[in-house]
């Protein structure tokens, strides 16, 4: 079973069940901002951005979401 799409496919059911979307607010607008100047890119998926929207609207807690991101980025990126 592939694994990448489970976790993806649990984050973005639990979205849709519970009708949350991402939207981007000035903050995130003005994290990219700094990133780049200092001398950063970062450039999230969408199922990163969902994890932070479940968080913003109380569906998850911090320590929920940081597992669920972990999760997401070691299927993401494997150890080689």
């Amino acid at each position: 079973m592939n694994t990448q799409s489970s976790i993806r496919s649990y984050i973005t059911d639990l979205a849709d069940q519970l009708g949350i979307r991402y939207q981007a607010t000035p903050e995130d607008a003005l994290a990219v901002i700094a990133a780049r100047l200092a001398g950063d890119e970062v450039v999230t998926d969408e199922t990163e951005d969902l994890i932070v929207a479940l968080k913003r609207a109380g569906a998850i807690n911090g320590r929920e979401m940081v597992a669920l991101l972990g999760r997401h980025l070691d299927e993401k990126f494997p150890a080689q």
